[in-house]
């Protein structure tokens, strides 16, 4: 890619924080484009942020129901 889809300005390969459901991610490669900061990723990077996005939703889920189960053990303790 040589210039932004959006903007029509000048990409470059960098590498850029991704925030994935509250947790950042640091040394993504990325082309970005020089003038309004877009950020485009290559279908390998773009599939491990799904992997990633994926296995955080997956552990919240298991978090949240040992939460709401640990609150009604202690309602009926009550």
């Amino acid at each position: 890619m040589k210039t932004c889809y959006m903007c029509k300005g000048p990409v470059e390969l960098s590498l850029v924080e991704v925030e994935v459901r509250g947790v950042v991610v640091k040394e993504m490669p990325a082309e970005v484009c020089k003038r309004c900061g877009e950020k485009y990723f290559d279908t390998k990077t773009a599939s491990f942020i799904q992997e990633i996005t994926k296995c955080i939703d997956d552990k919240k889920k298991g978090y949240f129901v040992d939460i709401i189960r640990s609150a009604h053990e202690i309602e009926s303790a009550a």
